[in-house]
């Protein structure tokens, strides 16, 4: 099988095993939000934040090193394997004694528990990930995102049982838990391939790695911090119920992000790795995949940005109501967002985690003074801070990390990345007023739907045809684009 083929049928796969996961997600919150308080999501955005930066040295950004590199010996594959399990392992016992600690500094003793017990998935998750990404380093999602697929559905039906017996927020650590050990235990069944790790480790096999890895690790020390920092300061200043309003509209724009980024950029880190010597092509590869995923989130977040308070009453509930607003300016912020978010496609695959690591390092002097500004008029000011940012860093992003590495201009970088947006806009608002008179609120948004979806298709066939063509050969109605 070509290169070609590979890469799309990777796409395939992990598009349609993304839309599940999605609409799995998309259930488990429906159903959660119904049955549990604001506050169980405000504690449990707490223990999130935490475990995302702790996570960062689970295997000392090793693993990335690993689908980098195309000549790995045995040797240093059970190395890495070793010392990612070791990390992830040592992670877990300071998690167990700092708990109480972190616990302190949120001024909540009810995150202590919490936080031991997900501190177990640290070392569950890292017995099958390397497993995991070789299938990814060779292009072979199909197995993958089944598997992946199979865990979630294990999560969330652990998760809705508990929150159904009242446990309240233990039943989204639980579903964490079981979605963990499922995914790992499968992945050695169907995954591993007869391959077992040598009983080794020696530091001279990961040496070479630790250098990319270091760089890595450090750029998201910062990333997660500049990521994290709204989630920190409000738990510190707002408490777990505010937090809670905010966090659960915050975390539906990021499950978009989770739905529609990876199907293309998961597969552009090591399709990207294998041209990186080839700059025109590389330029080709990044500028599609921005376009492609740019164009895929635009009517998503455009269309909850419209219709924020439609979409709160089915996903979340009228409980939920009084968050409307905050959907509406994280959804513009969530499609700015998921913009930048191939660019790490593009510099792990060239090797220039370093680069990274210079932006979120600059970003971290900026990113805290400005949301701590936000925080001082509640969960809305911070909204409005991550939104304006996110605008004002957009053209320093490209000239920072796009240009030096795939020579892309300006002008090509931002219509790859805006105009869906626009078109979006175009599309979306006539089927919004033209629908306003309408009461019932299911009928309201499925009318809107057949007004703005043939519109945005329309208009993305004459404006947008690259995005169109991509469409069409992912769900096998044409050839295989020759652009790659």
């Amino acid at each position: 099988m070509t290169l070609k083929h590979k890469t799309f049928s990777a796409v395939r796969w992990t598009t349609g095993a993304t839309v599940v996961r999605a609409l799995l997600q998309i259930a488990q919150v429906a159903v959660l939000a119904r049955l549990l308080a604001p506050e169980d999501y405000g504690l449990m955005a707490m223990v999130s934040v935490v475990l995302g930066f702790a996570s960062i040295f689970a295997d000392m950004g090793v693993n990335s090193a690993y689908v980098q590199r195309q000549d790995v010996t045995a040797e240093q594959r059970s190395s890495l394997f070793w010392l990612n399990v070791g990390m992830s392992g040592a992670l877990t016992l300071l998690m167990l004694v700092f708990s109480p600690l972190i616990a302190r500094f949120f001024g909540d003793d009810r995150l202590t528990p919490l936080l031991m017990l997900a501190a177990s998935t640290f070392v569950v998750s890292a017995l099958g990930q390397q497993v995991r990404m070789t299938a990814e380093k060779a292009l072979d999602f199909r197995p993958v995102v089944l598997l992946e697929v199979a865990s979630a559905l294990i999560g969330f039906a652990a998760a809705v049982t508990a929150a159904f017996a009242g446990w309240g927020v233990y039943a989204l650590i639980l579903g964490g838990i079981l979605g963990a050990v499922s995914g790992t235990v499968l992945a050695w069944l169907f995954l591993a391939r007869g391959w077992r790790p040598l009983w080794r480790f020696r530091l001279a096999d990961v040496h070479s790695y630790l250098g990319f890895g270091g760089a890595l690790v450090a750029n998201n020390i910062v990333n997660e911090i500049n990521r994290g920092i709204d989630l920190m300061l409000g738990g510190r200043m707002l408490g777990a119920a505010a937090l809670g309003l905010y966090s659960l509209p915050r975390q539906i724009v990021f499950q978009i992000q989770g739905m529609v980024n990876p199907i293309i950029t998961r597969v552009g880190f090591p399709l990207i790795a294998q041209v990186q010597a080839d700059i025109p092509r590389v330029r080709a590869i990044y500028l599609k995949t921005l376009n492609m995923t740019a164009a895929t989130n635009a009517p998503l977040y455009v269309g909850i940005a419209f219709f924020a308070p439609e979409v709160v009453r089915i996903v979340l509930g009228d409980k939920w109501l009084v968050a409307a607003d905050l959907l509406r300016l994280l959804a513009v912020w969530g499609f700015l967002r998921s913009t930048v978010n191939p660019i790490g496609s593009l510099l792990l695959g060239m090797g220039r985690a370093d680069l990274s690591l210079k932006w979120n390092a600059g970003m971290l002097f900026v990113v805290p003074p400005v949301l701590w500004i936000g925080s001082q008029f509640g969960t809305i000011g911070m909204a409005w801070a991550l939104l304006i940012f996110q605008m004002v860093i957009f053209v320093p992003g490209w000239y920072v990390m796009v240009r030096p590495l795939c020579k892309a201009g300006l002008v090509e970088y931002s219509t790859a990345a805006l105009r869906p947006f626009l078109l979006a806009v175009a599309s979306i608002a006539p089927g919004y007023f033209l629908t306003t008179n309408v009461n019932n609120i299911y009928l309201h948004i499925a009318l809107a739907v057949i007004i703005s979806a043939p519109l945005y298709f329309a208009l993305s066939h004459f404006v947008n045809r690259e995005w169109v063509k991509a469409m069409m050969h992912l769900a096998g109605w044409g050839r295989v684009s020759s652009a790659l």
